[in-house]
């Protein structure tokens, strides 16, 4: 099966957040997230945006949708961009990329010696790399208000363009 046509049968799968931006540039829906990319970079005119966080109150409100589509979004505009799935509890980005989730941030951030070379995995999406979630974290909250957290942030944006969380 092609990538694009598995992108497809992934439209009907609830746990998998939809690339409309890759299965369907032209809709309407990829537009709009086309729109949504314009309006971040013009609200930042004189201090550019380095980061953002897509996150809401409950669970499946499309945190994973928006962050995927939006990083696809700032990639196909020639940003080298990064998407980080910061949920450490119910990680999807894995399964929307089709890609290993045996580590990511949640190694990172616990592991010492691991560095950002070894969870950094590049994408089909030219100029966008993913930093998976890795194995659930007994504790989350811990790990992404870290000092090493800040450390790795602060290498991100020196890095990349645009990080999305």
């Amino acid at each position: 099966m092609s990538k694009k046509n598995k992108q497809k049968s992934k439209l009907l799968n609830p746990e998998v957040a939809t690339l409309f931006t890759v299965v369907d540039p032209m809709s309407n829906i990829s537009e709009q997230f086309r729109t949504i990319r314009t309006n971040i970079l013009y609200s930042s005119v004189e201090k550019r945006t380095q980061s953002m966080i897509v996150t809401s109150s409950g669970p499946s409100e499309g945190k994973s949708t928006t962050s995927a589509n939006l990083a696809i979004t700032f990639a196909q505009s020639g940003m080298k961009t990064l998407l980080v799935d910061a949920d450490l509890r119910r990680p999807t980005v894995h399964k929307t990329f089709d890609m290993e989730n045996s580590k990511g941030l949640s190694s990172l951030l616990s592991i010492r010696r691991m560095s950002l070379g070894d969870v950094i995995q590049p994408s089909d999406v030219r100029n966008l790399d993913i930093i998976t979630s890795g194995p659930i974290s007994p504790n989350p909250s811990e790990l992404l208000s870290s000092s090493r957290m800040k450390k790795v942030i602060h290498i991100l944006h020196k890095e990349y363009d645009i990080v999305i969380f």
